[in-house]
Formats: C-alpha cells, structure tokens, sequence
C-alpha cells in the first residue's frame, strides 16, 4: 500500500473512488472531477500536511482531506471528508484514514484560539451503516440532520416583494456587501463559520455554481438578503430530476419576517422554471 498526500492531479482517480463508493450505497450524488479540483483547491487547505491518498497496485483505493475554515467566534471546526472503495471494506483502510484524519485535524485546531471550543466534523448519509459504525468507532457521534426538500416546478410560485425592498439578479460588483451580508444572517445559524472573502469568491466561482439564477435583496443601495444558487447537473444521471438547488438564503436580522426571503425563494423557483 502507498500511501501519501494528493494532488490536483489526483482529482480523478479519486473521483472515480467516490464514484464506487455512491453507487454501492446508492447515494443521489456523482462525484465529478471538477468537484474534487475545487475542493482540493479550497482556501486553507494545505494538500501537503491535509490530504491522503491510499493506493494499492498503482489503483487508488481510498483518500481523504481535513479541511479548516478559521471561524474566530463562537467555536472552531476541522471538517473530514473522504472515501474508501468498497471492493476494500473491512480491510482497515478507513480506521487508519479516520485516525490519521483526526490527529491531523487537532493538529490544525490547536493553531487556533484555545479559548474556544474545538470540534471535528464528518458526514454521510444516514443509511451508510459503515461509516456510521466507525464514526462511533472513534468516539463521535450524529449531533445534526440535514434534510434536503424539494418542490417539482410544475408550476411558478406567486412573487410578492415587500414594500420598500428591491430584488436584483446578483451584481458581482456587490460579492462584498453579500459576503457580510451572509456572515451576519448564519451568525445566529448553529455552529457559524464566517466566510472570509477568499472562500465567498472560491464558493462564486465554483462550476456548481449559478450566480446568473442568484438574487441580492436591497434597501436604499443596501444588501440585506441574498440567494446564491446553482446545480449539480452530473447528479442527474442518478437521480432521473434536473434540480435547481438554493445554496444560501439568508436575511440580515432587522429585515426577518417581511417576507423577503419568501421573495428569493419564489423568484428563484420562477426563474428555474422558465430555464428547464
């Protein structure tokens, strides 16, 4: 077994790992190779000491990265992604990739600020038993569920924009105030992370992402709300749908519970639906 850090050039082969690894579980995902250039190219992430790839026989079998955005406020997170081809499950690929994770990932917390709480982070789907078996392995445990909700566009939902607001295709020349205007509104969201401008533009310009289908709300000039979409069209082959996906929706505090997110959503769903 060779083991040692990605590259970029990597991208594929462990795209193809991820790949194996979805249609064993029958995950509504595809991995592509872009996907993993942007996340191997993420801010912060340094390939050289926060990344690992297993190869067996010149194949690769398994990698992982450990991933820290700098949050500087409320607590700090390392987050662990990865992947084991299940032709090699039970092997102990996954327990040694997992330790290695974690010991990396104390690593980079203990850079940060020890006045606050550090914590390791990993996700799957629920049904995965594998990995949820050795998440416990390693003393983690669920503590959050994500759903994903979906309306057919069969129909446009009715657009009502309130009194005083303004709701615009984005504007590139306002990625600024749209970054703090995002900060501000996940600040009360569980466990923020604040986006530095970096990791806001690397999230822009992402191939998954459509800043032409994305809205900015504003009062007087103002950014106070903001849609950032786009879509996965590789996951269509697995999934049978053309999904429009909401990436960000968030609503500066002040402007909450006048509809304006309603507004977003609705003009979202209207413009995805005039685009299938």
């Amino acid at each position: 077994m060779q083991i040692r850090p990605l590259t970029i050039d990597d991208a594929s082969e462990a795209a193809a790992v991820a790949n194996r690894y979805e249609r064993h579980w029958d995950l509504p995902v595809m991995t592509t190779p872009a996907h993993l250039t942007e996340e191997l190219s993420e801010p912060g992430l340094h390939l050289d000491h926060d990344s690992r790839g297993y190869w067996l026989d010149g194949r690769m079998v398994a990698y992982g990265v450990v991933m820290h955005r700098p949050s500087g406020v409320a607590e700090e997170r390392a987050f662990l992604d990865g992947r084991v081809d299940p032709d090699w499950r039970g092997q102990g690929i996954g327990r040694d990739l997992l330790g290695w994770q974690i010991e990396r990932g104390q690593q980079r917390l203990a850079e940060r600020d020890p006045s606050l709480p550090w914590y390791l982070r990993a996700y799957d789907f629920d049904w995965v038993e594998d990995g949820q078996h050795l998440y416990r392995r390693f003393g983690m445990s669920p503590v959050r569920y994500f759903q994903e909700m979906i309306r057919a566009l069969d129909e446009p939902l009715p657009i009502a924009i309130p009194d005083g607001v303004e709701i615009i295709p984005w504007d590139r020349s306002l990625d600024e105030p749209a970054r703090q205007t995002q900060n501000e509104a996940f600040a009360d969201h569980w466990s923020p992370v604040p986006q530095s401008e970096e990791v806001f533009r690397h999230r822009l310009d992402s191939h998954i992402s459509r800043v032409d289908l994305s809205y900015l709300a504003l009062v007087d000039g103002e950014v106070i709300g903001l849609c950032r979409n786009g879509a996965f069209p590789e996951d269509e082959t697995v999934t049978g749908r053309r999904d429009g996906w909401v990436h960000s929706l968030g609503v500066r505090r002040p402007w909450r519970g006048r509809g304006v997110a309603s507004a977003l959503i609705a003009l979202s769903v209207y413009i995805y639906w005039n685009t299938r």
